[in-house]
């Protein structure tokens, strides 16, 4: 991704305080949201790819530092439809997670743990088990009607793991 987003500088993008891209052209970049991020699109080596919004206004607001080791890009007013100048931060993902308010990071946690929950010791038992016979997470994920993340939370986590 940083190879990408420094091309897209080297073309000439750049950014208004509003957080609206714009092409060498001075015509507006077109945007597209994906479930309330922004994109959008250069040709690199011959192939259209898509350039985040907010990680692009990150390089232009804060250079190489953006893409540090454990540096994440940071919404400050935790809207992930803003990417104004202003908006625009950089920090860790401890400091990205706690800027969101802790009313939300409970309901979050909340809705994550009942989702897991939903299934049963033995249906966990029995996707263990199919893993074990080889499944691959691809098989899985079909079989179970569920994520790669909730099985490796099966797979990882010493709760059900141990079974």
């Amino acid at each position: 991704m940083k190879e990408i987003i420094i091309e897209a500088r080297k073309k000439g993008y750049y950014c208004d305080i509003d957080g609206n891209i714009f092409s060498s052209k001075k015509k507006i970049a077109l945007r597209k949201s994906n479930q309330n991020r922004y994109w959008f699109c250069i040709r690199y080596y011959g192939k259209r790819v898509s350039v985040p919004v907010h990680k692009f206004i990150a390089y232009l607001k804060f250079g190489d530092k953006s893409f540090s080791d454990g540096i994440e890009v940071m919404h400050l007013d935790n809207d992930s439809r803003n990417n104004s100048w202003n908006n625009i931060g950089i920090g860790t993902h401890t400091e990205n997670m706690c800027d969101i308010p802790k009313q939300i990071r409970i309901e979050r946690a909340i809705n994550a743990s009942n989702y897991v929950r939903s299934f049963d010791d033995n249906t966990v038992a029995e996707i263990i088990n199919d893993r074990n016979q080889g499944f691959t997470y691809m098989q899985l994920c079909d079989k179970y009607n569920t994520s790669k993340s909730t099985l490796s939370y099966f797979f990882n986590n010493a709760q059900y793991s141990k079974k």
